[in-house]
């Protein structure tokens, strides 16, 4: 008898012991346990210069202020310039787990999530403000969590790219019609395609990082792009006119890897999640800094600016009137209608 309870007592212990190995059942809500001295050390990539842009500026400071205040825990190496892969390549390694953290643009988002276009409804936001609202409150927010669900990458929330402009090395841009005929660069998103051809011109998909020799060698006339990517990357030194139109007021999209944040504790989650929401403010605030200074410098080289009256953005707005029905079938009626109520609000406020 004594035997057979010591053997019962054997199992026992091994089973609870098994359990134990298993992590009992317990819900840890995507966090991992971790210890107090364990390092992570990631990859964090985007396709901006290395130095003189408000990217990599702001990506050093916060990276900087991870490890600090992680107490070392927590180490980021930094890939600026497409050193990890053009922005497509950093967007499927971060899906794939091959990259941890990258700062894209919208193109090469929608390859994988096509409901991103409702972002690229043209004339639509004017002011900072009213995008800062909108991408901060319930529609980039909403944006977010559907991008996450399905592509599996996890969105801390959008960055600025900036208000996208025309610019080409052929001749001023003041109405639709000046377009006709022009080759301009665009990213690989359907909808800034067909804004381009609907103002008459010739829309050419180029990689960001194939852009300024595609100027130089004539295979585009122009482009359109913010004002501090315009500078920061010398496009400018391959054009002659800027048109100030802010077709389209583009977002960055803050990315990591789900599975690369699963594997921090909830302490080093906590921390990322806060300060993730810190290089966005500081992002912003660069850029808008770096464009107040990238006009003044290209003026000074000679670039030739045109700001458009109020009557000639509307001929812009009218000709690109039908990309609200193609964001539509990209996006669905219900993020779409969101997005413009939510500008709307922002606007009468």
């Amino acid at each position: 008898m004594k035997k057979r309870f010591l053997a019962l007592m054997l199992v026992v212990t091994l089973v609870a012991g098994t359990f134990a190995a298993c992590g009992g059942g317990s819900d840890k809500g995507g966090a991992a346990e971790g210890t107090a001295d364990e390092v992570f050390t990631m990859k964090w990539a985007h396709s901006s210069p290395a130095d003189n842009d408000r990217l990599p500026d702001a990506s050093v400071q916060i990276i900087k202020e991870i490890e600090e205040e992680s107490n070392g825990r927590l180490v980021f190496e930094h890939y600026p310039a497409s050193q990890l892969g053009a922005e497509r390549e950093q967007l499927e390694g971060v899906q794939m787990g091959t990259i941890d953290v990258c700062i894209v643009s919208t193109g090469p988002i929608a390859g994988m999530f096509p409901e991103i276009a409702v972002t690229a409804i043209p004339y639509l936001i004017t002011d900072r403000d009213t995008a800062y609202a909108v991408y901060d409150g319930e529609f980039g927010q909403t944006l977010a969590k559907k991008m996450e669900e399905k592509t599996g990458i996890k969105v801390f929330g959008w960055g600025e790219n900036g208000f996208r402009t025309f610019s080409n090395n052929k001749r001023p841009v003041a109405t639709p019609a000046d377009m006709k005929g022009l080759k301009i660069r665009t990213m690989e998103n359907p909808v800034h395609m067909k804004l381009v051809e609907l103002l008459g011109a010739s829309a050419i998909p180029v990689t960001f990082a194939e852009l300024y020799t595609a100027l130089s060698q004539g295979t585009v006339d122009g482009q359109e792009n913010g004002l501090t990517l315009t500078y920061t990357n010398k496009l400018y030194e391959a054009l002659k006119y800027i048109t100030d139109d802010n077709h389209i007021y583009d977002v960055y999209c803050v990315a990591m890897s789900k599975e690369s944040y699963n594997k921090l504790p909830k302490d080093l989650q906590e921390l990322l999640d806060r300060k993730m929401r810190d290089f966005i403010d500081l992002e912003r605030q660069l850029n808008l800094e770096y464009e107040q200074t990238s006009v003044e410098a290209m003026k000074a080289a000679g670039i030739e600016f045109t700001y458009l009256t109020d009557e000639q953005r509307q001929m812009f707005k009218d000709a690109t009137a039908s990309i609200v029905d193609m964001a539509r079938k990209d996006a669905g009626d219900e993020l779409v209608d969101l997005f413009l109520s939510e500008v709307e609000k922002a606007q009468n406020k």
